[in-house]
Protein backbone atom coordinates (compact mmCIF):
# COMPACT_ATOMS: atom_id res chain seq x y z
CA UNK A 1 0.00 0.00 0.00
CA UNK A 2 2.74 2.49 0.89
CA UNK A 3 4.74 1.47 -2.16
CA UNK A 4 1.73 2.23 -4.34
CA UNK A 5 1.43 5.69 -2.81
CA UNK A 6 5.16 6.27 -3.35
CA UNK A 7 4.88 5.29 -7.00
CA UNK A 8 1.84 7.52 -7.52
CA UNK A 9 3.84 10.49 -6.24
CA UNK A 10 6.99 9.60 -8.18
CA UNK A 11 5.38 8.73 -11.50
CA UNK A 12 2.86 11.55 -11.23
CA UNK A 13 5.66 14.06 -10.78
CA UNK A 14 7.66 12.56 -13.64
CA UNK A 15 4.59 12.64 -15.90
CA UNK A 16 4.15 16.33 -15.14
CA UNK A 17 7.82 16.95 -15.88
CA UNK A 18 7.76 14.95 -19.11
CA UNK A 19 4.46 16.07 -20.59
CA UNK A 20 3.62 19.46 -19.06
CA UNK A 21 6.74 21.34 -17.95
CA UNK A 22 9.26 20.11 -20.56
CA UNK A 23 7.36 18.33 -23.33
CA UNK A 24 9.62 16.11 -25.42
CA UNK A 25 12.82 17.68 -24.03
CA UNK A 26 13.70 15.46 -21.06
CA UNK A 27 15.30 12.10 -21.90
CA UNK A 28 16.99 9.48 -19.68
CA UNK A 29 20.38 10.19 -21.24
CA UNK A 30 20.43 13.72 -19.80
CA UNK A 31 21.34 14.91 -16.32
CA UNK A 32 18.14 16.98 -16.06
CA UNK A 33 16.05 13.81 -16.29
CA UNK A 34 17.82 12.28 -13.31
CA UNK A 35 17.61 15.55 -11.37
CA UNK A 36 13.84 15.60 -11.85
CA UNK A 37 13.72 11.91 -10.96
CA UNK A 38 15.27 12.77 -7.58
CA UNK A 39 12.66 15.46 -7.06
CA UNK A 40 10.00 12.89 -7.97
CA UNK A 41 11.40 10.49 -5.38
CA UNK A 42 11.16 13.18 -2.72
CA UNK A 43 7.55 13.85 -3.74
CA UNK A 44 6.88 10.10 -3.59
CA UNK A 45 8.39 9.90 -0.10
CA UNK A 46 6.06 12.59 1.20
CA UNK A 47 3.11 11.06 -0.62
CA UNK A 48 3.70 7.72 1.14
CA UNK A 49 4.34 9.26 4.57
CA UNK A 50 0.70 9.34 5.83
CA UNK A 51 0.12 5.75 4.74
CA UNK A 52 3.24 4.57 6.56
CA UNK A 53 2.19 6.41 9.73
CA UNK A 54 -1.23 4.76 9.58
CA UNK A 55 0.26 1.29 8.98
CA UNK A 56 2.63 1.66 11.93
CA UNK A 57 -0.04 2.99 14.29
CA UNK A 58 -2.34 0.07 13.47
CA UNK A 59 0.40 -2.52 13.96
CA UNK A 60 0.44 -3.67 10.34
CA UNK A 61 3.99 -2.46 9.79
CA UNK A 62 6.93 -2.34 12.19
CA UNK A 63 8.78 0.89 12.88
CA UNK A 64 12.49 0.48 12.28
Amino acid sequence: MSRTRFEVGLFGRMALTQFVFFPHQIHPDRAAYWFFMQIGMIVGYFTAWPTNVWLIRNGIKEAT
